[in-house]
């Protein structure tokens, strides 16, 4: 078993340069809020070739992902910061410019069956280059029950070339076996002390 249970520590970090044929640089990244929900969906690309009536090669290769994310709400600063909202004499403006592109990081809590029966793993991932966008916002009145509202982001994700002419690099992944560990070398990732 290696079940998902949790979710801990979002983070993000600005990409300030890239180039093909090497890592992104990011500016000092931040944690976003806490987290509430993620879930990521792999593009594939979908190519079967046929001869004989029989099909004799497919295709399945990655070709981008997207991402949604719910926070547990964003504060002004981080909406600013992965939105690309502009900041003006304290206030936040809303314009046609695009988001920036960033990585972004964060810890799955994991069950595991392990040598000493169930355990705890965390799972710290990255991603390499994502643009992250608010497409639907809802705001209610407060009723007799309450329905919290925050905001879910939709990242939309491209690869990187980490080698003039090589693959392209989506993500990468690793486990640990201590929270701290794990929230570490996300912070790392994102530039975070």
């Amino acid at each position: 078993m290696n079940a998902n249970i949790g979710m801990l520590c979002p983070v993000a970090a600005t990409i300030s340069s890239y180039a093909a044929g090497g890592s992104p640089n990011y500016g000092t990244g931040k944690v976003l809020a806490e987290a509430v929900g993620a879930a990521l969906t792999w593009d594939r690309a979908d190519g079967h070739f046929y001869g004989d009536d029989v099909e004799l090669d497919s295709e399945n290769g990655i070709l981008g992902y997207s991402l949604e994310f719910e926070p547990s709400g964003l504060k002004d600063d981080a909406r600013a910061y992965i939105l690309g909202e502009t900041v003006q004499t304290g206030e936040y403006s809303v314009t046609e410019d695009a988001s920036p592109d960033v990585g972004f990081g964060y810890v799955r809590v994991m069950r595991t069956t392990g040598t000493a029966g169930i355990e705890t793993s965390y799972e710290g991932w990255w991603f390499y280059k994502l643009k992250f966008g608010v497409t639907r916002e809802e705001t209610r009145t407060k009723e007799r029950n309450i329905a919290w509202r925050t905001p879910t982001l939709t990242g939309i994700g491209s690869g990187i070339q980490k080698e003039a002419g090589g693959k392209l690099h989506f993500a990468i992944h690793k486990t640990f076996s201590s929270a701290a560990d794990a929230i570490a070398y996300v912070k790392a990732k994102a530039g975070i002390s």
